[in-house]
């Protein structure tokens, strides 16, 4: 698409609604690489929450791998919305929805929380 119908596009559009037009238009793999970046930083995560919700109140030999089925399926469902509403199937063309905005928004404070638990570790690594 050319700069002049680009620009055509994003004129009289909320930042928000500026923001999902050019989420939708990357590219479809850059699309995908968000939405498992997104599944994957869920998991990481929520394991150290779930392992310790675990540990503390339901722990039993037998059944010690279910944390990480948990954390696994939670991950799972958030790639498959990502997928959804993000990426969409092929010869689909995504829609802008306010859904888009959502899911990014999620997986952005994912990221930050994610990097906040890496610089909160390697602190207490210097101490």
């Amino acid at each position: 698409m050319s700069e002049q119908n680009t620009a055509d596009l994003l004129a009289g559009k909320s930042p928000i609604e500026r923001l999902v037009i050019r989420l939708i238009r990357l590219p479809r793999i850059a699309r995908i690489a968000f939405a498992v970046l997104f599944a994957v930083a869920t998991t990481l995560l929520l394991t150290p929450l779930i392992d310790g919700i675990y540990v503390q109140r339901f722990f039993d030999f037998n059944t010690r791998m279910l944390p990480a089925i948990v954390a696994t399926v939670i991950g799972i469902v958030v790639y498959f919305v990502g997928w959804v509403v993000y990426v969409g199937y092929v010869g689909e063309s995504v829609r802008a929805r306010r859904a888009v905005f959502w899911y990014f928004f999620y997986g952005t404070l994912v990221m930050i929380a994610i990097v906040l638990l890496l610089i909160t570790g390697a602190l207490d690594l210097t101490r």
